[in-house]
């Protein structure tokens, strides 16, 4: 019980890692804005995560990244 927890906190922690490596943020509104600019090919933006999240709650911009991801993944 106690190995599988520890490696469960391993992975999670890898997991979390690469989101923050990768978008320097744990926001899914970064995400979501950073990837829409990556997929349209404007170079690096940083920070408008704040903005689409007033416009849209968190659950709406998780929604959002992973339908680019998967648009970006079939080009």
């Amino acid at each position: 019980m106690i190995k599988a927890l520890g490696w469960t906190t391993v992975a999670v922690t890898v997991v979390v890692a690469g989101f923050f490596f990768r978008y320097d943020s744990l926001d899914p509104c970064e995400w979501m804005t950073q990837e829409l600019a990556q997929y349209t090919g404007v170079p690096g933006v940083s920070g408008l995560g704040s903005t689409a999240n007033m416009m849209m709650d968190t659950g709406q911009c998780l929604q959002n990244w992973m339908d680019l991801r998967v648009k970006g993944a079939e080009k």
